[in-house]
């Protein structure tokens, strides 16, 4: 699940920090007694070993009642069932788990990032003029950009679903990290980390500057976006978002020289073509792109009504240009008929392609082969 929002910090005194360890603790212990939890964890292992600590919070979700009798209310005498509510140490659960996730995340991360041995030549002088030569070890701290990464990182580490994505985390740089901001907590899978992980942080910063608040939901549902949006002024990318809806994502995830035929349409042309515009191969939009817009409409609600859902299988084919809409277009375009009557002679034609429509598609190479 993804998260929009941190819990609010919990600064702990040496009493709550001991009572919170203790609570934990005792709490491991009667998920274990219960059968709930493996016996060979101890507490150690929840602060060190993420798969450890992302067990014992799942197990402790799954069997709440089991610690109702550990975890008490600051106030009431009911059982705790809001992560959000104080507890008698003072702290929520939320607030704790962001405790342990953080901590553990850090012993895991810093370990990846060790002090460097490096050998150097060194040359001493002995006696005024005699010179030797030797290689020394020399131990270099931990790179600094790394240590700034992991701060970064660090500053979001506080959900329990987090932890098995540690090492997809540390492939993002420090620079794409602080222009993600708090949309890090968006990204809730390897995929779409590492889709973020190849983009420059100037893609990363463009692409929130013009989705603004709803950069968190483009990460979210589809982080491979990211280009598209960047390469759109904020006026275009609201056209395209209000035209397109949750289809906006697949729009804008494609490529540059898609969108450069794009551009050469009016926005009049893109509302007829509509969702066609996320799937449809640029061989196929260039022949749509020789008629007129009357026409255009026409011959895409023809297609729509013949096709129905497999119309974008169909139009994300190259080929289907060459091999039967080229000859399509270039009977419409010398059809000098009125709309009506236009509407009805190529709704037909698109009705009779369907059998050797289906016989091509059936012949076609599925990517990838």
């Amino acid at each position: 699940m993804a998260a929009t929002a941190l819990p609010p910090s919990a600064d702990l005194d040496a009493g709550t920090k001991r009572a919170v360890i203790e609570g934990v603790k005792q709490a491991l212990a009667a998920l274990q007694t219960a059968g709930q939890m493996d016996h060979a964890i101890a507490y150690q292992s929840l602060i060190a070993q993420p798969a450890a600590l992302a067990a014992f919070i799942k197990a402790f979700i799954a069997h709440r009642e089991t610690t109702d009798a550990i975890v008490r209310p600051k106030a009431g005498g009911g059982p705790v069932r809001s992560d959000d509510e104080p507890l008698i140490c003072g702290v929520s659960l939320n607030q704790i788990q962001h405790l342990l996730v953080r901590t553990c995340a850090k012993k895991a991360l810093s370990h990846d990032h060790p002090p460097e041995t490096v050998m150097e030549t060194v040359t001493k002088t002995s006696f005024l003029f005699f010179k030797k030569t030797e290689q020394v070890a020399v131990q270099r701290a931990a790179d600094p950009t790394e240590e700034r990464k992991l701060r970064e990182i660090l500053r979001y580490m506080a959900f329990g679903w987090q932890l098995p994505l540690l090492d997809a985390y540390d492939r993002l740089t420090y620079q794409q990290i602080i222009e993600l901001d708090i949309g890090f907590l968006a990204l809730t899978t390897p995929k779409a980390i590492a889709a973020v992980a190849g983009f420059d942080p100037l893609i990363i910063r463009k692409a929130r500057q013009t989705s603004g608040a709803e950069f968190a939901h483009v990460l979210n549902q589809r982080p491979e976006a990211l280009p598209g949006i960047a390469a759109w002024s904020g006026d275009q990318y609201t056209f395209y978002r209000t035209l397109l809806g949750e289809s906006a994502w697949r729009f804008f995830a494609r490529d540059s020289d898609f969108f450069n035929l794009v551009t050469a349409l009016d926005k009049n042309t893109a509302q007829v073509l509509g969702d066609v515009l996320c799937t449809v191969a640029a061989e196929n939009l260039q022949e749509l792109q020789r008629l007129n817009i009357d026409k255009t409409e026409i011959l895409v609600e023809g297609l729509r009504q013949a096709f129905g859902d497999r119309l974008p299988q169909i139009l994300s084919i190259p080929a289907f240009a060459k091999d039967i809409l080229r000859k399509t277009v270039d009977n419409l375009i010398h059809l000098s008929q009125d709309k009506d009557k236009l509407k009805v002679s190529v709704g037909l034609t698109c009705k009779a392609m369907v059998p050797t429509v289906i016989q091509w598609l059936s012949k076609q190479r599925p990517p990838g082969r």
